[in-house]
This record gives structure tokens, sequence and C-alpha cells, in this order.
């Protein structure tokens, strides 16, 4: 997703727990605030009922209240309860089996919370209840959420779903959507299997790096059966370590993670000047490839936040990365083979010697400088 958007929990157990120590925060959290908001979202056959709590604080700026709206009386609340309902109604959107459906606005129910020094109730927060009506049952929602959007672009939305008897929450921060199915109020199944997909062939054509480090390793591949040793070896090793990372059970810092990426480029790169015998060389590149797959995790975590489960997203993404890889594979290995035929054998020798040792020097200044940049911190390269 292009936005910065997630779910913090997996679990109802734990979240439920974090969410109900957010919103007993709330005086830190989101009554004074307009970067956070809490919501939650039944949904029943033919209505969803959208209940949005928003610290006041927030209102104010967003309606421009007068500085005094922190200390509204009730009565004052209610003469405000069109200009309120109306913003938070235009800020929610909910589409149910792909048509959109117009809120109808409830109640408005004021949150007392105590001052910190006299103990005295006022009113922080405001909870306003929105209803979606469908003619047909409920299968498929889109949620919008656009709450503050035009103050910050870094609110949060906490959003607790109430869906046949399941609970989920999720965070979504900015203007954002959440997809549900009603098949266990997960995302659906092959919307995040074709993300996923698509992110991991679109990662791998960006890395320049792995692209780099996969091409210094081509260059001394003198036969289809090397070729084919040194990806599957490759492969093998950075699948293990992303599944690995994804849940959790191994993880280096990703500024070392790819410092070691850039060392891998530069040591494949000189050894290419040196290299007499390849046969043996899918050691080195499983050994590699450890590293490589901390650093495709590295970028896969982020995303796993926004879903339940890691298998389906990891499997997803590991074979976009291998399609992208593999495309690479098709275009670079022939065009090698190309460059290096020749009438006899040892024509062929020198040909593959010159191609190795002219293409592994861009690569090796490649490396160096991605190096440089990750070791030191510092940004110079173009790539």
């Amino acid at each position: 997703m292009a936005n910065d958007e997630y779910s913090l929990f997996h679990d109802t157990r734990h979240s439920s727990f974090v969410i109900a120590f957010l919103l007993l925060s709330g005086r830190t959290l989101f009554g004074h605030d307009e970067k956070v908001s809490a919501s939650e979202v039944r949904v029943e056959s033919h209505e969803i009922v959208w209940k949005v709590d928003v610290g006041l604080a927030g209102l104010e700026k967003a309606l421009k209240l007068p500085a005094a709206a922190a200390q509204l009386s009730e009565r004052q609340l209610q003469l405000l309860k069109p200009q309120i309902a109306n913003y938070l109604s235009s800020e929610v959107s909910v589409e149910i089996n792909g048509r959109v459906a117009v809120a109808e606005i409830g109640e408005l129910e004021p949150v007392y919370e105590p001052f910190l020094l006299s103990g005295e109730p006022y009113i922080a927060r405001v909870r306003q209840l929105l209803l979606f009506r469908s003619q047909e049952e409920a299968r498929r929602l889109r949620l919008g959420i656009r709450l503050f959007s035009e103050l910050t672009a870094e609110h949060r939305a906490l959003v607790h779903v109430r869906w046949g008897g399941q609970e989920r929450q999720f965070v979504r921060v900015g203007p954002s959507t959440l997809d549900l199915s009603y098949d266990g109020l997960h995302p659906d199944v092959w919307r995040i299997a074709g993300e996923f997909l698509s992110w991991g062939a679109r990662h791998i054509f960006i890395g320049y790096d792995h692209i780099a480090f996969l091409l210094a390793l081509l260059l001394a591949a003198r036969r289809v059966r090397e070729m084919v040793l040194i990806v599957t070896s490759f492969t093998v090793a950075h699948s293990l370590t992303l599944l690995l990372s994804a849940l959790d059970l191994i993880r280096l810092p990703p500024a070392l993670t790819e410092s070691l990426i850039a060392a891998s480029i530069v040591y494949v790169s000189v050894e290419n000047y040196f290299l007499k015998d390849g046969r043996h060389r899918w050691l080195l590149t499983f050994a590699f490839g450890l590293v490589h797959g901390l650093g495709f995790s590295s970028v896969l975590r982020e995303r796993l936040a926004d879903v339940s489960g890691v298998v389906l997203p990891v499997l997803s993404f590991n074979l976009g990365v291998e399609a992208g890889q593999l495309v690479i594979l098709m275009v670079a290995f022939p065009l090698i083979l190309a460059l290096c035929r020749a009438a006899d054998e040892r024509s062929r020798e020198i040909r593959q010697r010159r191609l190795l040792w002219i293409g592994s020097a861009p690569i090796l200044l490649l490396g160096l400088g991605w190096l440089v940049e990750r070791v030191f911190g510092i940004g110079f390269m173009p790539l």
C-alpha cells in the first residue's frame, strides 16, 4: 500500500489489552490531540454501525471552534452537534459490496475525563454514531478514513471491527482505506496474495544491489548447470532467512544487513578476477543469500503488520521476488552466453574471461559505493 498503514495486532487477546490501554490513556494520546482517534465498527447483516471517538481539542482545530471549546457544557455541545456530525460523517466512508452507502447521523455523546490537577470532570472527547444501511447482506466492506487529514498526515485511527462474532483491531495512518471480507474478518486472501506477489517482483526490480550481486555471480557461470546451482542456492538461502525473519526468529539491524549486502557484492566482484573454478561457488552464494534474505525481510516486515498471518504474505512476496529474478536471468544469461560464443573452446574461454573482468569492474565500483554509503551513513550514489 502506498501510504503508511498497518494493523497493530494479530491476536485479539493482545489487541484488546492494547486498545484498552490506548483508550484509557486518552488524555495524553488523543484527548488533546488531533493525531489519534478511536472507532468501533459493528457489522450487522444489512447495517454498519460506526462509532467515531475523537478528541474535542482536535475538533476545535478542524472546525475552528473558540479556544474555550475544551470547557464546553453539554448544552453548548448540543448546539455544535450539526457542525460536528457533518464534519465526522464527511471524514469517513463505507462501501458495502462495492456500493457507496450514505451515512445516517445518530447520537452525539460526550465523553468526560477529570482535569489532571483539580479532578473536575470536563468533556474531553465526543462519540458520534453513524449508520450505513444496505439492501443486501454485507459480504465485502471498504472503510475509508480521512479524519483530521487537513491538520496532519500522521493521524492514527484505531479501528475495532466486530463482524459475525469475530473481532479485529487495526490502525490506519493518514487518509487510508481498509478492505474486509466476511470470512473471518481477514482482508481478502486473493488481494493479499496479489499485492505481496507484485510487491515482491517490484522490490527485486528496484533492488539494484540484489541485481548487481546476481549479475556478478552469473558472469562467472560457464555452464547452464552452474547457473542453475547458483540461482537455486541463492533462492533457498534468501527464502529461509526471509521466513525466519518474518517469524521474528532472527533479526539483524537494517544498517548492518545492508552493509553486509554491499560487502557481498564487493567480495564476489573481486573474487571474479581470481576465480579459476566456479563449480563450488554455490556454497558461497548460499551463505551470502542468507544475508540478502534478511535484506528482503526488513522491507517485508513493514507490510506484514497490516495482515494477519505470515505464511501467505511471505510465500507470495517470495514468489514475486523469484518471478522478478527469473525475468532478469532470462535476459542476462542468454546475453552472457551470446557474448562468449566462439568457434572453439579456447576462444570461448578467452571471451568469458574478458567479459568476466570487464563486467565485474562496474559492479565492484557500485558495491564499494554502497558499502561506503551504508557504513558511514552518507548518500552520494545515484542508485
